[in-house]
């Protein structure tokens, strides 16, 4: 994963407001609001039309370049859509989020735009004003590689060429989602260097025919830009930079060339900035992969390897040429070569490529390859008397580029198979490297918890020996009878040991039917923190709202908490009228609680907007419940109470069955004595 520190800005208006639109809030060190408006402006896409389908319809997400200060280039993105409410002249109101982040921080570690799209998605305002934190995943060149299968080598070879020559509008397209488009745009940035980045600029729509974005879907072809007519994509047909480009990639990913994931792995590794470069030196950089190809094919293909290991023919070989066989055939990081590996394995073989092949199958987060099957590379260092070696190396904590969660479980599910509790001392090196892998020993728990007890038991008494209290209590507490009540304290010093230990135990237990140990002890102390990280509330802000409860004041408890962490509510609408009463004492327990100096309380902001949307009416149950947890706000909080009545107001002219609700009229009265000036908005 990469961990980067983005600028952001938020563009829109108040609702109910005559305000033109405008730049609301901003954050990070590198841009003011004038800034981020005149960035905004220059790849502004057109006005939306009001209609939520066809091609046209939001919402759009846009990929940017800009400079700042220091000269030095900012990648941004923006996703631009409906907030589900109107301004004074009942016209819907489209909000823009942005983001972006320094290009030398994805030089050193690339990432996909679809990546950084995906955190901003993921980002629940407020925003902080130094800065957003975000954690992305690391590019994977499998990933294009494959949409480059699914959207045709053809038409996306061919829009990177054109663009070396000039701005290209694709036409003509199926009707895709954003998403999809977004995919598309990713695969073709993919396709070129990655330093390429730093003028590349792209939008899964354009209304406005804006030549500032070098390359995006529109109705029709955009003023002087080339046209990419998605039935038949043709490449430059003139003998440019782009006709140029487009020949030797077509020669590299044509049969018997390279796979596009190799191609993309070289064109990722290019990050030198080419923001003032001539499109020649894309040229240039995709010729070097040429002399890089024939020096890999003058070494062992892992295919002629393994031809050579079934034949027998490897003992022909010299020691030196063995060991490269062999090193070839490591790195192809093959479960299914294990077997090879064990008939061919001399003295002076190389065991550390043999841990290093064993640690990407399991954290390189590929969806071709299954981590679990990393445990024969475990069974082979077993016949080489170094198991505990490897399997150290394979639960070490992740690194950079790694992918936590499925690492983490893979790693944690190989552990239970291969090593016997009641021969633990025989596993020094791996349990010295669970005590700094955290992530292994939460997901180690998860899987403990759902086994034989006698298995549980065993593992914790050696665990307990090896672990610090402050990581394992937690779980023992919510495992083992008699339960006891997670502390504030204790969920305090768990965090410490990494900022998705507190989630996972949130999960674990959601699914044995114990959050009532815990949400108390995660309120009081969640409640009292003056800032939450980026990346860890996320990863709260998921698990809280995954979590399954029956009891009702969990649910508000569950729903406060959302809340707290800027996310809307999940829970209410599950509530029967008899459980209401449990539901409110659990929401109030959180919602009474002062937010800390120096963060702003949005939750009334948030929750009325929320009402107002009215996706909650679905259905008759789900309406009641939330209409009585509104009127207990109304009636009991009359300072929260205003806004919210205005919402629920603006939800029924949208939802007319919201008034149909037996709860309504009693709310109605209530609600009108209590302000009388929105009598005539009642009775509309």
């Amino acid at each position: 994963m990469a961990d980067l520190r983005a600028g952001w800005a938020v563009r829109g208006k108040p609702a109910g407001s005559y305000d033109e639109y405008r730049v609301t809030g901003c954050g990070g060190p590198d841009f003011s609001a004038a800034d981020y408006a005149h960035i905004l402006r220059h790849f502004a896409l057109g006005t939306p039309s009001p209609g939520r389908s066809g091609p046209g319809a939001l919402p759009w997400i846009t990929i940017s370049e800009v400079r700042g200060a220091d000269d030095g280039t900012r990648i941004g993105i923006a996703l631009e859509g409906w907030t589900g409410e109107a301004d004074g002249a009942g016209r819907p109101i489209a909000e823009t989020r942005y983001l972006c982040v320094p290009y030398e921080a994805l030089r050193a570690a690339p990432v996909s735009y679809a990546g950084l799209y995906e955190a901003l998605a993921a980002a629940a305002p407020p925003f902080p004003a130094e800065g957003l934190d975000l954690r992305v995943p690391v590019l994977d060149p499998a990933r294009p590689a494959a949409a480059i299968e699914r959207f045709g080598v053809q038409r996306v070879a061919t829009a990177a060429a054109l663009l070396l020559d000039g701005p290209v509008t694709i036409t003509n397209a199926p009707d895709f989602s954003a998403l999809d488009r977004l995919a598309f745009l990713d695969t073709v940035a993919a396709l070129l260097p990655y330093g390429w980045r730093t003028r590349f600029s792209a939008a899964t729509w354009d209304q406005s025919g804006n030549r500032n974005v070098s390359l995006a879907f529109a109705r029709r072809t955009r003023d002087r830009t080339a046209e990419l007519d998605w039935r038949t994509p043709r490449l430059p047909e003139r003998h440019t930079a782009g006709r140029v480009y487009a020949e030797k990639l077509v020669e590299l990913l044509g049969e018997g060339g390279r796979s596009p994931a190799d191609v993309i792995a070289h064109l990722a590794a290019a990050g030198e900035p080419l923001a003032d470069a001539d499109p020649g030196a894309a040229i240039r950089v995709l010729g070097a992969f040429d002399r890089t190809v024939s020096v890999v094919q003058e070494e062992r293909d892992p295919a002629d390897v393994r031809e050579l290991v079934r034949s027998g023919r490897y003992r022909e070989l010299s020691d030196a040429d063995a060991r490269s066989a062999l090193s070839t055939l490591i790195r192809a990081d093959d479960p299914g070569d294990v077997p090879l590996l064990r008939a061919c394995w001399t003295a002076g073989a190389p065991f550390q490529e043999l841990c290093g092949a064993a640690r990407r199958v399991v954290w390189g987060g590929s969806t071709a390859v299954d981590g679990r099957d990393a445990a024969r590379y475990v069974e082979l260092a077993g016949d080489l008397g170094r198991a505990d070696d490897l399997l150290a190396v394979l639960v070490g904590p992740a690194g950079r580029g790694e992918d936590e969660t499925v690492g983490a479980a893979t790693a944690a599910l190989i552990v239970l198979e291969a090593v016997d509790p009641a021969a633990a001392a025989q596993w020094p090196a791996t349990l010295d490297a669970l005590a700094a892998s955290s992530g292994v020993v939460c997901a180690l728990m998860t899987e403990l918890a759902f086994g034989p007890p006698d298995s549980l038991v065993a593992w914790c008494r050696i665990l307990t020996r090896h672990l610090p209290a402050s990581l394992l209590d937690p779980f023992c507490d919510v495992l083992f009878v008699p339960l006891r009540q997670v502390e504030p304290k204790g969920l305090a010093e768990l965090a410490e040991h990494g900022t998705g230990c507190v989630s996972d135990l949130v999960t674990l237990a959601s699914d044995m039917r114990r959050l009532g140990y815990v949400l108390p002890g995660l309120a009081d102390w969640l409640t009292a923190r003056e800032r939450v990280p980026a990346g860890e509330g996320m990863q709260l802000t998921i698990r809280l709202t995954q979590a399954r409860s029956s009891d009702a004041g969990e649910r508000g408890v569950l729903d406060g908490l959302l809340l707290w962490l800027g996310a809307p509510p999940r829970h209410v609408t599950g509530v029967p009228a008899g459980g209401h009463e449990g539901y409110w004492d659990g929401f109030r327990s959180v919602w009474t609680r002062a937010m800390p100096a120096p963060r702003t309380d949005r939750r009334p902001e948030i929750l009325a907007s929320w009402v107002r949307a009215g996706g909650w009416a679905g259905s008759a149950s789900g309406a009641d419940a939330v209409l009585r947890l509104v009127r207990e706000l109304t009636v009991g909080l009359p300072d929260e109470g205003r806004p919210l009545a205005r919402a629920l107001l603006e939800a029924r002219a949208r939802v007319p069955g919201i008034g149909d609700a037996a709860i309504y009229p009693i709310w109605r009265e209530d609600a009108a004595r209590r302000w009388p000036e929105l009598r005539n908005e009642f009775s509309a």
